[in-house]
C-alpha cells in the first residue's frame, strides 16, 4: 500500500475529483439555503410591513396616532408622516434603532419617487447614508394631508442570513477534513486490487513465466471483472506462446528428419558416383550400380515430392474445391489398386453416388496413401475393405479403410500421424510420410481422421469430409 499521494496517480485525481464535486455541492448549498432563508426573512418582513401600515392608516384615520405618542413603542417597525408639499418630517411614530439614519435616508428620496412608490404599493429598501445601518424594507401610503411611509429593519435578515453561511462553511470546511481522511483511506483500499495487478504484470513482463494470474478474479467489481478478463488474456497468450514452441520443435524435428531421410539416397547417390569415377565398379556390375542409384533418385524424389505436398496443405487456401461424385471417384481409385494386386481381395461398399464438395485430386491421394499403406504393411493377399457412407444428419461423408493385417501396437497408433514416423509393422518401408498427408488433407477439408486397431486384427483408418463447405451455405 501506498503511503503518500503523487500528484499525478488515479488515487490522487480520484481524491481531488472527490473532494471538487463535493465542495461544489457544498458551496451550491451554501449559496441556496443563503437565497431561500433571505427570501423567507424578506417575505416575513414584508407581511408584518404591510400589516404595519394598514393598521397605522386605521388609526390615523380614528384620530389615534399609530403606536403611542408618551410611552415607546415596543413595535419593530417606524412610521412617519411627512408634508405633502414640501416632503419635511411632520411626525415619527415607532421604536426603531438610529431613526436619525432612516431618517436622512427617506429625506434623500424625492417626493415624486415616494409618491411612485406609493401608487404601486411597492415595497422596497430604504438604504443609503451609513452602511453600518442595515437598510429598512418601507413601503408608502398617500393620505389627504400628509404622506405615509412605513418601514421595518432587516436586521434579522441579514444577521441570520451571514450566520447561516458561516455555519455552512465551517460545517463544509470540517465535513471536507473529515472526507479528504475517509476517502483517501477508501480510495487507497479500493484500488489495492489494481495495485497488485500492476505488480503481477511486472512480473510477468520482466521474466518468462506466462502461468502467474492476476489477483481477485473470483470477485464481481470492476477490479475483479478486470481480473477476470486480464487472466483469460493470459491463458490465451500462454497457450499461444505454448503453441509456437511446440511448432518450433516439430519444425526442428521435422527438418532433421526430412535431413535424415535425404541423407541416406544422396549418400548412396555420391557414393556409387565416387566408385564410378575411381573405375572401382566393373562393367559387369555397372547396370546393377545406375539401377541401385536410379532408385534411390527415385525415393528421393517421391521423399521431397511429399515434402512440398505437405507444405502446400500447411497454406491456407491450398485446396481446389469442386461438386464431386465422391463415390465415383473412390470406385475408381478401388478399381486402380485391384489392378496393381489382383491377388489382393479388396471389397467396397459405396452408395449409388455421394456429391460433396471437395478437391477430387486431393480425395484421390487419400485413397491411394491408404490403400498404399495396406500394401506395405500387409502381406500379399491380405483383404482390405473400404467402406464409404454419407451421414446427412451429421452433415459428413465417412471413408473408412481397413485391412485384416498384423495391426498396429499402441505406439504406433499414437503417433502414425506423425511426420516421417515409420512404426514397427513388417513388411514394407516408406518413407513415415503417407498418414501425414491424408491428416493434413483432412484438416485442409475442415475434417479429421481417426486410426483404430480392428478387434480381430489389423487396422482400420476412418476420414470424416463435410458434406458442404461452411462458406457455400
Amino acid at each position: 500500500m501506498l503511503h503518500s499521494v503523487p500528484g499525478g496517480t488515479l488515487r490522487a485525481r480520484l481524491l481531488i475529483g472527490l473532494l471538487g464535486v463535493t465542495g461544489a455541492g457544498l458551496l451550491l448549498t451554501c449559496v441556496v439555503g443563503f437565497l431561500t432563508l433571505r427570501t423567507f426573512i424578506t417575505e416575513r418582513l414584508d407581511a408584518q410591513l404591510v400589516l404595519a401600515a394598514e393598521r397605522a392608516m386605521v388609526r390615523l384615520d380614528n384620530d389615534i396616532p399609530p403606536v403611542g405618542v408618551d410611552a415607546p413603542s415596543s413595535s419593530p417597525y417606524i412610521v412617519v408622516l411627512l408634508d405633502p408639499r414640501t416632503g419635511e418630517v411632520r411626525q415619527v411614530f415607532g421604536d426603531a434603532m438610529r431613526e436619525d439614519v432612516v431618517l436622512d435616508r427617506i429625506d434623500a428620496m424625492p417626493l415624486d419617487e415616494l409618491t411612485a412608490h406609493a401608487a404601486d404599493a411597492e415595497i422596497f429598501d430604504l438604504e443609503g447614508g451609513d452602511t453600518s445601518v442595515p437598510p429598512h424594507r418601507a413601503t408608502v401610503r398617500l393620505r389627504p394631508d400628509a404622506i405615509l411611509v412605513a418601514g421595518v429593519p432587516t436586521n434579522d435578515r441579514e444577521e441570520y442570513s451571514w450566520q447561516l453561511v458561516l455555519t455552512q462553511l465551517i460545517t463544509a470546511a470540517l465535513l471536507l477534513t473529515g472526507l479528504a481522511l475517509a476517502g483517501r483511506w477508501l480510495i487507497v483500499r479500493g484500488l489495492e486490487p489494481l495495485s497488485r495487478m500492476a505488480t503481477t504484470a511486472d512480473r510477468i513482463s520482466t521474466g518468462s513465466d506466462l502461468s502467474a494470474r492476476m489477483p481477485g478474479s473470483d470477485s464481481s467489481s470492476e477490479a475483479g471483472r478486470l481480473a477476470a478478463a486480464i487472466n483469460t488474456m493470459l491463458r490465451r497468450l500462454e497457450h499461444a506462446f505454448d503453441a509456437q514452441r511446440a511448432s518450433e520443435q516439430r519444425v526442428r524435428a521435422f527438418a532433421a528428419d526430412a535431413s535424415h531421410e535425404l541423407r541416406t539416397p544422396l549418400t548412396t547417390i555420391l557414393g556409387y558416383a565416387e566408385l564410378y569415377r575411381q573405375g572401382a565398379i566393373p562393367d559387369a556390375e555397372l547396370p546393377e550400380a545406375m539401377g541401385r542409384v536410379e532408385n534411390e533418385a527415385a525415393r528421393m524424389s517421391r521423399l521431397v515430392a511429399e515434402l512440398l505436398e505437405l507444405a502446400r496443405l500447411d497454406r491456407v487456401g491450398s485446396l481446389q474445391l469442386g461438386r464431386a461424385d465422391l463415390a465415383a471417384v473412390i470406385r475408381g481409385m478401388v478399381d486402380d489398386a485391384r489392378t496393381l494386386e489382383p491377388e489382393r481381395e479388396i471389397s467396397l461398399e459405396a452408395p449409388a453416388e455421394l456429391w460433396c464438395d471437395v478437391d477430387e485430386a486431393r480425395i484421390c491421394q487419400v485413397v491411394a496413401n491408404l490403400l498404399g499403406n495396406v500394401r506395405d504393411h500387409t502381406p500379399p493377399g491380405t483383404a482390405a475393405r473400404v467402406r464409404l457412407e454419407g451421414r446427412e444428419a451429421e452433415g459428413v461423408a465417412v471413408l473408412r479403410v481397413s485391412d485384416e493385417g498384423p495391426g498396429m501396437g499402441e505406439e504406433d497408433l499414437r503417433r502414425a500421424f506423425d511426420r516421417f514416423y515409420r512404426g514397427n509393422r513388417e513388411p514394407g518401408g516408406g518413407s513415415g510420410l503417407g498418414l501425414a498427408i491424408v491428416h493434413a488433407i483432412a484438416v485442409a477439408h475442415d475434417g479429421r481422421v481417426d486410426i483404430a486397431a480392428e478387434p480381430g486384427g489389423g487396422t482400420a483408418v476412418t476420414v470424416r469430409f463435410p458434406l458442404r463447405q461452411a462458406a457455400e451455405e
